[in-house]
């Protein structure tokens, strides 16, 4: 028997009769701080579970389903979830520094003021999510980002080598050091090599006069 348990009061919040728990039903499942921290949830079954502030870090997620999952501040710093799927899940504020989300699908998700920076992101499906996060140094690579809103995302040092920018929303995006080289911006446009650049700032008397 597998006890999952909150991380901080050590209540019981689930008894599993398995020897592990990968490919486990937990749909629905009321599990919002749990300590899930390096444990094996590959395939396991998390749709519409609530995981708010639960703490993932290091777990294998691969190829689980996560859709319309309540993961508000939960943390999977360091996990891997290549082929996930998180479509429709409410995401605002988790941690997902240095994970690996290779193929990830987060179509629709509400992902504003989530920590993606140094991430993986290959291949991820991210079109008409909300993606006001911070996506430093992540490598969005061939990531599908058609229709997303990345206003005011920060995608500075960032990876975005043959993204699908198709009708997304840059507005106030900061694209500092990005790389964004074969990058789709709709109407079959690509761009070229370069390298967004932080405008100098000017010293303010120059404002005036």
């Amino acid at each position: 028997m597998i006890e999952i348990r909150h991380k901080q009061t050590g209540v019981v919040l689930r008894r599993v009769e398995a020897e592990g728990l990968s490919g486990q039903f937990f749909e629905g499942a009321k599990l919002a701080g749990a300590d899930l921290t390096k444990r094996d949830l590959s395939k396991a079954d998390f749709q519409r579970a609530d995981l708010r502030d639960a703490d993932l870090s290091g777990a294998n997620l691969n190829g689980a389903m996560l859709a319309g999952a309540l993961i508000r501040g939960a943390v999977f710093e360091g996990a891997t979830l290549q082929r996930c799927d998180l479509t429709d899940s409410f995401a605002v504020g988790a941690g997902f520094h240095g994970a690996d989300l290779t193929g990830a699908v987060m179509r629709y998700s509400k992902l504003s003021e989530a920590d993606f920076s140094e991430a993986k992101l290959v291949g991820a499906d991210l079109s008409m999510a909300e993606l006001a996060c911070d996506f430093s140094k992540a490598n969005l690579t061939k990531a599908d980002l058609r229709g997303a809103n990345l206003a005011g995302a920060v995608l500075d040092g960032a990876t975005l080598l043959g993204a699908n920018l198709t009708d997304a929303k840059l507005v106030g995006a900061d694209l500092a050091n990005a790389r964004v080289e074969g990058a789709i911006m709709g109407a079959g446009r690509k761009l070229g090599p370069q390298i967004f650049k932080k405008k100098e700032a000017r010293p303010w008397w120059q404002f005036w006069g």
